[in-house]
């Protein structure tokens, strides 16, 4: 854990009641709304990914997809602190955390899913993509059992038990790499084939990897013709008329500990990103 963390952990405690003492005098929103964004979560990690959600729980109410952009669009009040789970990339190990923990809690999230990713079905074919689009770090041989992909019919056991599924582009590949008629594929075609195979609207888009320079204003403008809601990898609060096409998430890892946890959802590393978001949200500005 970096040093950065374990300051993070060292504020927590004080920075949870500088934030409850702001909410008292009225500086700060009587409710926050944040984005929770996990990937793989390996068999071996889900007793710490369940003992994270049990402990939020007893400070933040876990809202569904739909409650979440009532509340982002108005629609839904904002009455106590809130948080949306997400994941990213389509892994299987995403069906197991759903059916033995999500499930049995009554926490939807949104998941979001690699079209090309989900299509693979033989061989070790799931490896080498893993290894070349999503953790390029990894040799195939090296790519854990639980990144191989979820398959149609996982989605539609996702979807049938309350989640929902988003788009997270064709290949997985930095959308600032690529030029715009392959942008359109990666994000306008892998959602129209998720839509086809699972007969039901996608909504919501997450571009990869989530920095400020995976994505452009030419991948912002084709995704925000085409989804409602794009979400970024730009940690920050939700609750600040926050345009829909500029969703903050916090990424995790299942074995944080739980104080780095509070300590990042009370905005603790939250002005390292402002600059990213000023410049993000003047790409599209007021239009």
């Amino acid at each position: 854990m970096s040093i950065k963390h374990y300051l993070l952990m060292a504020i927590y405690k004080p920075l949870s009641i500088y934030n409850f003492i702001l909410k008292k005098l009225g500086r700060r929103p009587p409710a926050r709304l944040r984005v929770l964004l996990y990937h793989d979560i390996a068999p071996q990690q889900e007793a710490y990914f369940k003992r994270q959600l049990r402990w939020l729980s007893k400070s933040w109410r876990f809202v569904t997809p739909q409650q979440f952009s009532g509340m982002l669009d108005g629609t839904l009040p904002l009455d106590r602190d809130s948080l949306l789970l997400t994941f990213d990339d389509g892994f299987l190990s995403n069906r197991g955390v759903a059916e033995r923990i999500l499930n049995p809690l009554k926490i939807k999230g949104i998941f979001f899913i690699v079209s090309n990713f989900s299509k693979l079905s033989k061989g070790d074919d799931w490896r080498r993509f893993v290894a070349q689009h999503i953790d390029p770090g990894l040799r195939p041989e090296d790519v854990p059992v639980s990144k191989q992909n979820m398959s149609i019919d996982d989605l539609k056991f996702l979807n049938n038990t309350g989640h929902s599924i988003g788009a997270h582009t064709a290949n997985h590949i930095r959308l600032s790499d690529t030029l715009n008629d392959g942008l359109s594929r990666e994000i306008v075609d892998s959602a129209d084939y998720l839509e086809q195979k699972l007969g039901i609207k996608i909504e919501h888009f997450a571009y990869t990897f989530g920095d400020l320079s995976s994505f452009t204003p030419e991948a912002l403008a084709i995704a925000s013709h085409r989804f409602k809601y794009i979400h970024t990898g730009l940690r920050g609060d939700n609750s600040l008329k926050t345009p829909p096409w500029a969703i903050r998430r916090d990424s995790l890892s299942p074995t944080d500990p739980l104080y780095l946890l509070g300590a990042l959802l009370e905005g603790g590393a939250d002005r390292f990103y402002l600059s990213s978001l000023n410049e993000y949200e003047s790409w599209l500005g007021d239009d």
